[in-house]
C-alpha cells in the first residue's frame, strides 16, 4: 500500500510541475502573440479576456460586473472597453428602461475574432497531441476539469465539475437593476 501513495505523490508533484511549466507557458506574451498571429486577428489578451467574458455571458453587461468576473477593478475594464470600442470588437447598448445604464455587448467582429482565436489555439492544441487516444485526451480533461473546480470552489468541492455556469447568471439581473 505504501509503494501506491508514493507513485501518487510522485505523480502529484509532476503534476503540480507540469501545470506550473503550462500556466507559465500558456501566459506568455510569445505565446498569445504566435497564436493572434494564426488568428489573423490582433487583440491582446486582458481585450481577449474580456471578450470571452462577454461571449460567455450571452448577454450585455454593466462594466462593474466584467470586473468582477475578471477579478480586475473597474477602471482597468473601462480602459479596456475603450480600446476594444476602437478597434469595432464591443459597442455600449443602452437599457431601455434607463439610458443612463451602459452595458457593454461584443460586435459580431468581437465575437468572431474569440472564435478564430479558439480556433487557432485548439489546431495548436491538436497539433501538439497528435497521436494521443482520444480516451486518453478525455482523461486528462476530466483531471483538469476536477482541478479547476476544486480550485473555484476553494478546495469545498468534490471536484465533480461544480462550477458555475458563465450563462446562469439569474441573480445578476436583480443586482444590476433589472434585465
Amino acid at each position: 500500500m505504501h509503494g501506491s501513495s508514493d507513485r501518487t505523490g510522485r505523480g502529484i508533484a509532476e503534476l503540480q510541475a507540469l501545470l506550473s511549466a503550462l500556466a507559465y507557458d500558456l501566459t506568455r506574451p510569445r505565446t498569445h502573440e504566435r497564436i493572434v498571429a494564426l488568428a489573423g486577428m490582433p487583440v491582446d489578451r486582458a481585450g481577449l479576456a474580456l471578450l470571452r467574458v462577454l461571449v460567455e455571458a450571452r448577454r450585455p453587461l454593466r462594466i462593474g460586473r466584467i470586473a468582477e468576473r475578471l477579478g480586475v477593478r473597474t477602471p482597468h475594464v473601462t480602459r479596456q472597453v475603450r480600446e476594444l470600442e476602437r478597434q469595432g470588437l464591443v459597442e455600449r447598448v443602452s437599457e431601455p428602461t434607463d439610458r443612463r445604464v451602459q452595458r457593454i455587448t461584443p460586435t459580431p467582429l468581437g465575437a468572431d475574432t474569440l472564435t478564430r482565436v479558439d480556433r487557432a489555439f485548439q489546431a495548436s492544441l491538436s497539433e501538439s497531441l497528435d497521436g494521443v487516444a482520444a480516451h486518453r485526451i478525455d482523461a486528462a480533461v476530466e483531471v483538469l476539469r476536477r482541478i479547476s473546480s476544486h480550485r473555484r470552489t476553494g478546495g469545498t468541492g468534490s471536484g465533480g465539475g461544480a462550477g458555475r455556469d458563465a450563462g446562469s447568471d439569474a441573480g445578476d439581473d436583480a443586482a444590476e437593476g433589472g434585465p
